[in-house]
């Protein structure tokens, strides 16, 4: 899969600021024995509060296609 956004991007989510912490490819051994979130590409996102939250890429795309998740900015190169 082509990842749409990279790590460190800034996004907003009902009015809540976060950032892209990780990729986490499908088959990724980071989540051994979630079969429910292990059999797809995700996004890790991280709030202010330390909070992260697991969101599939096709559900996180499609969020931001329909402006349900906004992009603030977008991570530069390095």
């Amino acid at each position: 899969m082509k990842w749409r956004y990279k790590v460190g991007t800034l996004l907003e989510d009902r009015g809540k600021i976060c950032m892209i912490k990780a990729h986490l490819p499908q088959g990724c051994e980071t989540f051994e024995g979630h079969s429910k979130i292990n059999w797809r590409d995700n996004y890790e996102l991280i709030y202010p509060n330390c909070t992260s939250y697991i969101i599939g890429a096709i559900a996180l795309h499609g969020l931001v296609d329909c402006g349900q998740i906004s992009l603030i900015k977008r991570s530069e190169s390095t």
